[in-house]
């Protein structure tokens, strides 16, 4: 990882770092390409990868590339009691900053996991065409170790979802073989951002996909399904569909390249599958990712569960045609805030601090499923998914 590390940074010292970047803002400059990325790490990230937080920044600025706030980890260390009050969240971002230490920093791991999942290439998918760019197949990528690489791959899911679906076992007509971090922003694993794999798609097929990968984080997070189990083995339908194939473990799916013990993420890989649990369940209070009944918490109780009932849904939206830019300002902490009373937390902070007092205590899935099926309830007025109202190219 270091011998990359000093590589890449001779390389961006040279003209490679300069055409990339020529490219990179006169795609921009004619709409062609723009994406914000997932937020700087924690030390503890920093630390596995021995890839700093100032490198990927500069990286990211030379690619004239944007990096989101941290609103995953601001609502998750929300959930955990970080000290702010409901009405001052507006002005009071303290918990927003890194390394607050409310949620643990394997928790905060696995939030990010959803949006950041590392992955492993073959031989022959080492080239990436948006800029030409080679990756190491021979290591694990990661945003952090090989953040070019990851770019590129990126960028290249985002043209190719505009005409091939992008799944993971076997390709069929119109559709092409990606890695875990393209297919859940562009293919088949959306259900990890509470979003549908395609447009078209009925709202109760993404739903039983969103909870079957829910079914699955849980039971990891509360040891009911441990590190080695093989996931073609673990007899959720849609994990044996989108993973049965390989030959992956549970721990090769969430720490894939460091389940070693020196990393120390092995032994806390149910605090990273709760994190990646909050992750989905939190993205479907975005409005770029799901569509909820108007009017805010309605006064019912979830069935089965002391908890309110937050706005049904009624669309799951599908990413392959959403403009990135109104994706992303729906993700924003500003659309946060701006979406609560003053006296209450917002839905997804609401949420998340409902699932931490669960897992606090150890519930197993059978307690927990009827809420995070009241979560996913889907409206009378629930239809196929499509790009959202408002967020189509």
């Amino acid at each position: 990882m270091i011998q990359l590390r000093l590589a890449f940074r001779r390389s961006v010292t040279r003209g490679w770092a300069r055409g990339v970047l020529a490219w990179w803002l006169s795609a921009v400059a004619t709409g062609g390409m723009a994406f914000q990325l997932g937020p700087l790490g924690p030390a503890m990230e920093s630390r596995l990868t021995n890839e700093p937080d100032s490198t990927l920044a500069l990286i990211a600025g030379r690619l004239g590339i944007l990096l989101k706030g941290r609103v995953h980890e601001e609502i998750t260390q929300l959930a955990y009691d970080c000290p702010v009050a409901p009405r001052d969240l507006a002005q009071d971002a303290v918990c927003a900053q890194a390394d607050q230490d409310w949620a643990t920093p394997f928790i905060i791991y696995g939030v990010r996991w959803n949006d950041l999942p590392p992955f492993s290439l073959s031989p022959g998918q080492g080239q990436c065409g948006a800029f030409g760019k080679s990756c190491r197949v021979d290591q694990t990528v990661r945003f952090s170790t090989q953040p070019a690489c990851w770019y590129c791959l990126f960028a290249d899911a985002q043209k190719i979802a505009q005409t091939q679906r992008i799944v993971g076992c076997r390709a069929g007509p119109g559709e092409v073989v990606g890695n875990v971090m393209t297919r859940s922003h562009f293919g088949d694993l959306q259900f990890l951002h509470a979003m549908a794999s395609d447009e078209g798609i009925p709202a109760s097929v993404t739903q039983a996909e969103v909870l079957d990968w829910l079914e699955f984080a849980w039971k990891v997070s509360a040891r009911q399904i441990n590190g080695a189990r093989l996931l073609r083995d673990v007899p959720i339908a849609t994990i044996q569909q989108r993973f049965g194939c390989t030959g992956w473990t549970v721990a090769d799916l969430y720490i894939r390249g460091r389940q070693d013990a020196a990393s120390g993420l092995a032994p806390k890989l149910h605090h990273i599958a709760f994190g990646s649990v909050l992750h989905t369940v939190q993205d479907s209070f975005a409005a770029g990712h799901v569509e909820r009944e108007a009017g805010g918490a309605t006064e019912e109780v979830c069935p089965g569960a002391s908890y309110p009932q937050p706005p049904r849904v009624i669309e799951f939206h599908a990413y392959g045609h959403q403009d990135p830019a109104l994706h992303d300002a729906a993700d924003t902490r500003a659309a946060m805030t701006s979406e609560h009373t003053v006296e209450g937390w917002p839905d997804a902070v609401a949420a998340s601090r409902n699932l931490a007092q669960l897992h606090e205590d150890l519930a197993p899935w059978d307690e927990v499923q009827p809420y995070l099926q009241c979560l996913f309830e889907l409206s009378s007025q629930s239809r196929a998914s499509s790009a959202g109202a408002g967020f189509s190219r």
